[in-house]
């Protein structure tokens, strides 16, 4: 949701519209803003005496218990997220087991640096396969 107009555009709109007697559209395409706009800004005046806007609200709460992933941290440090988030839900009830993804949002939501995997074999340097034609002699011209 973007962000709610200034409050002084509010007021001024709501004044103007509410001073001169103009119609809600005259006064709308003077302040560049859409009609229905203001007129919600007006009934919202009149209503509770100032066209402020509603607080923010809706959004989700985190379902990490965050005492418990700290201490999960703490007992190993340097585990990947996969291996924290089965070691979480091993300490929680059922009801508040979370996902790999929760816990990374909640992680780094707290400034934790993790890794991203484990430590897996090697890749073994150099050539995989032979070359793949026959080698010329020395000198031979192309």
């Amino acid at each position: 949701m973007p962000n709610p107009y200034p409050l002084a555009l509010r007021e001024r709109a709501v004044t103007a519209y509410e001073t001169r007697g103009d119609s809600y559209a005259a006064v709308a395409e003077e302040f560049a803003i859409a009609q229905r706009t203001l007129e919600r800004w007006v009934s919202r005046a009149r209503e509770t005496g100032s066209p402020a806007p509603q607080e923010k609200g809706g959004g989700w709460s985190s379902p990490v218990l965050l005492e418990v992933m700290h201490a999960v941290v703490a007992e190993k440090p340097d585990a990947t997220v996969r291996e924290l988030t089965r070691l979480y839900n091993a300490r929680v009830p059922r009801a508040h087991r979370v996902s790999r993804s929760s816990l990374l949002r909640a992680l780094r939501r707290t400034g934790y640096v993790f890794k991203k995997n484990a430590r897996g074999p090697r890749k073994p340097i150099g050539p995989m396969s032979g070359p793949s034609g026959r080698p010329s002699s020395p000198g031979s011209p192309r």
